[in-house]
């Protein structure tokens, strides 16, 4: 009858030595979290919360590493923000969920921009010219090519002769593309009239509707003209859409020259994106794509007529096709770039011819 009373006081005793040994560790661990470290946070000091990760120091005080860009070769942004910046702990990465302490230093770095890599790509002569062609050349031979992967910019062209001493044709052709417009194209016309030069224009078939007079002017002044697709789609690239896309546009560009009694030999896809689907669509409607081997970016704003004709003159050479713009927007640095430029390439001893199918 004694020892049940005595079983009962041993198990409260324990009971209250439990719940005893629970009610301390959840006031240690209360003032534990109820604690706060200083932390250097971004370069200012900072008190969090003891047990803070470095996850939630980042989101309480927005730290958010930037994110670097894609870059084309020319340095312009293809696409941005896709790699990643990183937050830093006491200078090096750390999982977001390490825990913080007294001292630390969070920081964010930045993720580094990235150029698209470049492509070099050989395109055999096999007498006559080269389908695409970068370059004028008369003789058998390869066009090396090196361009971006992803935006197609060209980064360099040039002919490799298959004969150890080629005739090389000592000639350049100024190409004018996104035309006509009614202000700009005659502006053009004037300049290369007076200076007695032959270009070419790949003219857009639906302004080449509008402005059919135009046209007219060019085709009077003994200018070759090409096609350069109906609405000159540049998003997507032209070389990436549908084979139908493509058939269409440039079927639609050839068709409006036909109309104005012009049959064109020569193809110029927008911003130079190509394919086999274009070179292919392009040849069934015997039409040879043209490209060039010089860009003085001459449509970007604010460039002067200066830069424009040194781009131009330090980069010519026997053979080179130059691009530039009569339409798309003000040309006013382009024309007046033109008599420096035609000048400048026939003190080189350079002729300047057209380009023909």
């Amino acid at each position: 009858m004694t020892s049940a009373p005595r079983r009962n006081t041993r198990f409260s005793l324990a009971a209250v030595a439990t719940l005893a040994a629970v009610a301390i560790a959840v006031t240690l661990a209360g003032w534990g979290q109820g604690k706060s470290v200083l932390i250097t946070i971004a370069g200012r000091p900072e008190q969090v919360r003891a047990g803070t990760s470095l996850g939630q120091a980042a989101t309480r005080f927005q730290i958010r590493p930037k994110a670097g860009n894609l870059l084309d070769v020319r340095g312009h942004v293809l696409h941005r923000g896709v790699f990643a910046g990183r937050l830093l702990l006491n200078g090096r990465p750390a999982s977001n969920a390490t825990r913080l302490g007294r001292g630390d230093q969070v920081a964010a770095a930045a993720g580094h921009d990235r150029t698209e890599r470049r492509q070099r790509e050989l395109l055999p002569v096999r007498g006559g010219q080269a389908n695409p062609q970068f370059l004028l050349s008369r003789t058998p031979g390869v066009e090396v090519i090196v361009r971006g992967a992803i935006s197609h910019e060209l980064v360099s062209a040039r002919f490799r002769p298959s004969r150890q001493q080629p005739l090389v044709e000592r000639a350049v052709a100024l190409t004018f593309d996104d035309g006509p417009s009614p202000t700009d194209t005659p502006r053009v016309l004037a300049v290369l009239r007076r200076l007695h030069v032959r270009a070419t224009f790949f003219v857009v078939g639906y302004l080449a509707e509008q402005y059919p007079q135009i046209v007219a002017l060019e085709k009077r002044d003994g200018m070759a003209i090409g096609n350069h697709t109906y609405n000159h789609p540049e998003v997507p690239p032209f070389g990436q859409l549908s084979a139908q896309l493509v058939r269409d546009e440039i079927g639609l560009g050839a068709r409006s020259l036909h109309r104005l009694g012009i049959r064109p030999r020569l193809f110029r896809p927008p911003a130079g994106s190509y394919s086999p689907t274009v070179i292919r669509n392009a040849a069934a409607l015997g039409e040879r794509v043209v490209l060039w081997s010089i860009d003085p970016v001459d449509w970007s704003a604010g460039i002067s007529a200066q830069q424009i004709a040194t781009r131009v003159l330090g980069a010519v050479r026997p053979g080179s096709i130059v691009i530039l713009h009569d339409g798309g927007g003000d040309r006013t640095a382009t024309i007046n770039a033109l008599p420096t430029i035609i000048k400048g390439i026939r003190h080189k001893s350079l002729r300047l011819i057209r380009i023909d199918g």
